[in-house]
C-alpha cells in the first residue's frame, strides 16, 4: 500500500498516491467511453462516399468502438493491480490507429492529431506507462501513414509528414517535461504530507503517540482481545506549581522511560492527556495482570532525581480488560479516562474496568439524560434519619436525605444521581429546594424537640462557590423564623472541595459568622489536611463514614483508625459522630473508644416526615411517663 498523501481527517483515511492514480483512471475510463460512443455516432452518420474507401465495414467499426468503450470503462472500475490496470487502459490508444488507418485516404491528415489528443490525455497520469503508450502509438501510426502515402487520394506534400512527426516529437518532449515536473511536485507534496501527518500523530513533548496517532493504528487482532492500561500522574499539575514546567516535563519523560523498561511487549504507547498515558497490550492472565500492575505502580512511584530535586509522583492505574468493550476506540479511551478519575477520587492505586463497570456507566449516562428532564418539585422527596446520643439516651438531631422517583432501575441511588447533578447547575436548584424543605421540616418539629435539636442538610462544593448560596439560606431562615443553630450544614470531604478556594473560604467565613453548626461528612476519605481543619473550617462535627465502622470487630486496623479520628476530634474540641452503624457490636466498640453519637439502621432507618413525627411523639410520651 502506498504512503498516504495526507493524514486522516475526522477518523477517515486520507488519499494515497494509488487513490489519486485510480481516480485518474476512472476519469480516463469515463472519457474513453464518451469518445467511443461519439466516434461510433460519427461513423454511423458518415456518407457512403467516404465509408466506401475504408478497409472495414461501417457495422464492424461501430461495434468495435462501442465494445472498446465499454471494455475500457469496465477496466477503469475494476479493483486490480494499478500497473496492470494502467497497461489495459493504455490499449485504448490502439483504437486510434485501427479506426483512422481504416480510412487511409484521409489518415495522413487525421491520425497524428488523434494520437496527439490522447497524448495530452495521458499527460495527466501520475504513472508514465500511458505516456510511453501514447508516444509509441503516435509515432508508429504517423510513420505507417507516411510509408503508405502513395495510396491516398488527398494530395499532400511528402515533406508535411516530416513536419508532423517533428511536431509530435516536440509535443512529446514538452509532455515529458511537464509530466516530470508534475510527478516531482506530487512526490514533494506527498513527502511533506507524510512528515506533517507523522508530526500530527505524535506528542511533541514526549515523542510517543497522541490521541490521533492512537486512533489511526490498525491492531493485528480484535481490540476486545487487547487490554488498555491507563496510567495517570495525579500530582502532574502540582509538579509545575512547585518545581516548574521544565522539571514537570522531565519527570513525565522519566516516567515514560521507566514504563517502557518495565512493561511487557505492547502494541501502542500514547499520551492522551497532560499527565495521562495509555498502553495497549495483549491480554495476559487477569489476576497476574492486576498483581503486575500493582507492582508496576510501586516501581513507577519511586522518587525521581531531577536536577537535584527529589520528586515524588502519585500514580493511578486502570486496566480495561476488554470484557464487554465497545468497538468504538474513542469511546473506550473516554471510558478509561472516566475510570482514572474515579480511581483518583476513591484513592485506588489499581482499578479494573469490566462488564459490570460498563453497565454502571451506561446507567449513569441514562440517569444524566433522565435528570435533565426531571421536575424538582414532583420527582424528588426527602426522607430523614435520626441521630442518637447513647450518653443521654435520646435523639439529638436528624439528617435530610434526598430521594429521586424515577422508573430507571438503579438510578434512584444517591451515589448515582447526586454526582451527576453536581456536574451541572441542577445541584444548585436541587440544593435550594432541599434546604427550604428541611427548614419547613425543622419548623414542623418545633413543639416536639428542644431548640438544640439540629437538622443536617448536605451542601455540595458547587453550592458553596455560588454567589447566591449564602443570601438564599439567610432569607430562608428568616422566612421560617429559625435560628442558624437549628440547621447543621454538612459538607463532604472530597477532591472537588478546594478548601483554599476564595469563594469557598468566603462562604465558610460567613457560615462561621452566622454561627451555623458545620459538619465535615465522610471524614478520612478525602484530602482535608490538619491545617484546613484547624484554620479554615468553623467545624462543630466530624462525621465518620460507614467503611470505618463496618465489621470493626474483625479488624484491629479499623479500630486504630477510628480511635485516631476520635482523638483528633477531641484535640480540636469538635463532636465525633459515626454513621452507618448496623449492629450492637459496632456501637459497643465505638463506645469503648469514647464515641457516643451515632446514626444508622441500628437506631433508626431513613423515613418520611410523618413517621419521624410519630416516632418523636411516642418518644416524648415515653419520657413523660
Amino acid at each position: 500500500m502506498s504512503k498516504p498523501l495526507y493524514g486522516k481527517s475526522d477518523g477517515k483515511e486520507g488519499e494515497s498516491i494509488e487513490d489519486i492514480v485510480r481516480k485518474q483512471q476512472w476519469w480516463i475510463g469515463n472519457f474513453a467511453l464518451f469518445m467511443m460512443f461519439v466516434g461510433a455516432l460519427i461513423i454511423y452518420t458518415t456518407t457512403e462516399e467516404t465509408i466506401k474507401n475504408a478497409y472495414l465495414s461501417r457495422s464492424v467499426i461501430i461495434s468495435f468502438l462501442i465494445v472498446m468503450g465499454l471494455f475500457i470503462f469496465y477496466i477503469s472500475r475494476r479493483k486490480m493491480e494499478t500497473v496492470l490496470q494502467t497497461h489495459l487502459l493504455s490499449l485504448m490508444l490502439l483504437v486510434v490507429p485501427i479506426t483512422s488507418i481504416s480510412f487511409l485516404p484521409y489518415a495522413a491528415v487525421t491520425v497524428w492529431a488523434s494520437s496527439f489528443l490522447f497524448l495530452m490525455i495521458a499527460l495527466i497520469s501520475y504513472q508514465r506507462i500511458m505516456m510511453w503508450y501514447a508516444i509509441v502509438i503516435a509515432i508508429a501510426t504517423s510513420l505507417y501513414v507516411m510509408w503508405n502515402a502513395d495510396t491516398v487520394t488527398v494530395e499532400i506534400d511528402p515533406t508535411d509528414h516530416y513536419g508532423r512527426i517533428g511536431m509530435i516529437v516536440i509535443g512529446v518532449s514538452i509532455a515529458l517535461v511537464i509530466n516530470h515536473l508534475h510527478i516531482r511536485n506530487l512526490n514533494r507534496l506527498n513527502d511533506l504530507a507524510i512528515q506533517l501527518h507523522d508530526t500530527a500523530r505524535r506528542d511533541e513533548e514526549t515523542g510517543v503517540l497522541n490521541r490521533q496517532g492512537l486512533n489511526e493504528i490498525d491492531f493485528p487482532r480484535p481490540e476486545q482481545q487487547l487490554i488498555f492500561v491507563g496510567i495517570h500522574l495525579e500530582n502532574y499539575y502540582e509538579l509545575a506549581r512547585y518545581f516548574g514546567e521544565d522539571i514537570q516535563l522531565q519527570v513525565l519523560r522519566a516516567c515514560i522511560e521507566r514504563l517502557k523498561r518495565q512493561l511487557p511487549p505492547y502494541q501502542a504507547f500514547a499520551r492522551i492527556e497532560a499527565g495521562t498515558l495509555l498502553i495497549v497490550m495483549e491480554k495476559p492472565d487477569e489476576v497476574a495482570c492486576k498483581e503486575a500492575m500493582e507492582e508496576l505502580s510501586q516501581e513507577i512511584s519511586v522518587p525521581y532525581e531531577i536536577e537535584g530535586h527529589h520528586v515524588y509522583v502519585n500514580i493511578s492505574i486502570v486496566i480495561d480488560n476488554g470484557e464487554g468493550a465497545t468497538n468504538n476506540r474513542k469511546r473506550r479511551v473516554q471510558q478509561l479516562l472516566t475510570a482514572l478519575q474515579e480511581a483518583a477520587q476513591q484513592n485506588e492505586r489499581v482499578m479494573c474496568i469490566d462488564q459490570e463497570w460498563r453497565k454502571d456507566q451506561e446507567l449513569r449516562v441514562k440517569a444524566a439524560q433522565s435528570l435533565a428532564q426531571a421536575n424538582i418539585e414532583t420527582d424528588f422527596h426527602l426522607v430523614y434519619q435520626l441521630q442518637y446520643d447513647v450518653q443521654s439516651e435520646q435523639f439529638i438531631g436528624l439528617e435530610a436525605l434526598v430521594r429521586w422517583k424515577t422508573p430507571l432501575q438503579g438510578a434512584d441511588r444517591p451515589s448515582v444521581f447526586i454526582p451527576i447533578a453536581e456536574k451541572s447547575d441542577l445541584i444548585i436548584r436541587l440544593g435550594e429546594w432541599i434546604f427550604e424543605e428541611s427548614c419547613k421540616t425543622r419548623k414542623a418539629l418545633v413543639d416536639l424537640v428542644p431548640d438544640e435539636f439540629t437538622l443536617s442538610v448536605n451542601v455540595s462544593p458547587r453550592q458553596l462557590t455560588s454567589d447566591s448560596f449564602m443570601p438564599f439560606i439567610e432569607r430562608t431562615l428568616l422566612k421560617y423564623a429559625l435560628k442558624p443553630q437549628q440547621i447543621k450544614i454538612e459538607i463532604t470531604e472530597s477532591q472537588s472541595l478546594d478548601f483554599e478556594s476564595q469563594s469557598i473560604h468566603r462562604a465558610l467565613k460567613r457560615i462561621k459568622t452566622l454561627d451555623f453548626p458545620l459538619s465535615l461528612d465522610d471524614f478520612g476519605t478525602g484530602h482535608a489536611s490538619y491545617h484546613v481543619l484547624e484554620r479554615l473550617l468553623p467545624l462543630r462535627q466530624l462525621k465518620i463514614p460507614k467503611q470505618f465502622i463496618e465489621q470493626i470487630g474483625e479488624s484491629e486496623k479499623r479500630q486504630s483508625i477510628l480511635e485516631s479520628i476520635f482523638q483528633l476530634s477531641q484535640s480540636m474540641h469538635v463532636e465525633c459522630i459515626v454513621e452507618g452503624v448496623e449492629t450492637g457490636e459496632e456501637v459497643r466498640i465505638a463506645k469503648g473508644i469514647g464515641i457516643h453519637l451515632f446514626q444508622g439502621y441500628f437506631f433508626a432507618k431513613p423515613v418520611s416526615l410523618e413517621e419521624i413525627i410519630c416516632l418523636l411523639q411516642k418518644t416524648n410520651e415515653g419520657t413523660v411517663r
